[in-house]
């Protein structure tokens, strides 16, 4: 079910702002202030995203310290000219028309 949807005129808006704002974040309404001459803004409240992290453990820390010298067996010339010539091959045959 969606939400109630309280539309309240410019004056009262501009009145009592400090409530109106109180009204959308505490009871989570969505309020429309419609001006005299029909232009209507929507004051709803924003969606907070959660924190992906919550900060680094020890075990993180010491996974980090294991990866050090992961790339030492690998010929840096060998791959970069790898890299540069699968930059050049066509991965698809040209179109003949």
């Amino acid at each position: 079910m969606g939400k109630a949807v309280v539309r309240i005129p410019f004056d009262e808006f501009s009145n009592n702002v400090e409530d109106v704002f109180d009204r959308v974040l505490r009871d989570n309404e969505i309020v429309e202030v419609e001006r005299q001459a029909g232009e209507i803004i929507v004051l709803q409240p924003a969606q907070v995203k959660a924190k992906l992290s919550k900060g680094r453990t020890a075990a993180d820390h010491e996974a980090f310290l294991s990866s050090f010298g992961g790339w030492s067996d690998v010929d840096v010339d060998t791959f970069l000219n790898n890299i540069y010539e699968s930059r050049r091959v066509l991965p698809k045959p040209a179109v003949e028309l």
